[in-house]
């Protein structure tokens, strides 16, 4: 088993690609902390990786409060006594307006929870991923950081700064044994996608956007993350590995 024994906190991980991660971390022994907004569907991950065996505990929080994210660690180590993976996976994607129709309510909303929800998790868990010996945290940002679509400020500023904060961090934390590194997943069929591409022709226009002619898997990206979270990654840090089926080349 690649993570056997390893401590790891998911935010975001109740559905999706956070759920998806969690549930293969688990098989991989890792013990699990789904963190998300909504408690049922992060209670029913930790029954799925309790019922195959596997330990886990789901925290019902909001990574935009500066006490919920302390809580998220806090609550870690007292469960679990130590921390090793850290995969910032929690973001909002609803944010769909001009800079002139958005307000700066919603403009804060979308880089509290994408970008300042990276920087308040890594603040609190790297000391105790140090005290552990060293780990990892694994970022989730977005083609978005690379490729700006109109409409999309909020979440590409947000996606772009998850990039370069990555780098920063992996600069501070390289001493302390912490490797950071981003993913960056194009369209990936999500429960947030699956209402957006009931949309005319939204469907076949982001399968035009890659190379398989499909769009990903919550899995696909779940099997990079497993990557970047075991040793099997020991010398990558500050990169970004993009897993978007080719979206990006056409």
């Amino acid at each position: 088993m690649k993570l056997k024994n390893k401590v790891a906190i998911i935010t975001g991980g109740g559905t999706g690609i956070g759920r998806a991660s969690a549930l293969r971390f688990a098989q991989e022994g890792a013990k699990v902390v789904v963190a998300g907004l909504e408690s049922q569907p992060l209670a029913e991950v930790a029954a799925e990786i309790a019922s195959s065996g596997g330990e886990a505990l789901a925290i019902k929080s909001d990574v935009r409060i500066v006490a919920d994210t302390q809580r998220i660690v806090t609550d870690t180590i007292s469960h679990f006594g130590r921390l090793d993976i850290l995969y910032n996976n929690a973001a909002t994607i609803d944010l769909e307006k001009s800079v002139q129709d958005m307000t700066v309510d919603e403009w804060d909303g979308c880089l509290n929870a994408s970008l300042r929800s990276v920087f308040l998790m890594s603040k609190w868990a790297a000391p105790e991923i140090r005290k552990a010996g060293g780990g990892v945290i694994i970022n989730t940002a977005s083609v978005g950081a690379i490729m700006a679509w109109g409409t999309g400020a909020a979440y590409c500023a947000a996606k772009g700064g998850v990039l370069a904060l990555t780098k920063v961090l992996a600069i501070e934390y390289g001493p302390w044994n912490i490797r950071v590194n981003t993913i960056t997943p194009g369209a990936i069929l999500t429960p947030n996608l699956e209402r957006v591409i009931e949309r005319p022709g939204v469907h076949d226009k982001l399968c035009a956007k890659s190379v398989f002619n499909r769009v990903g898997s919550p899995q696909e990206i779940a099997n990079v993350a497993v990557f970047l979270a075991s040793g099997e990654s020991a010398f990558v840090t500050a990169a970004n590995i993009v897993v978007d089926g080719g979206y990006l080349t056409i």
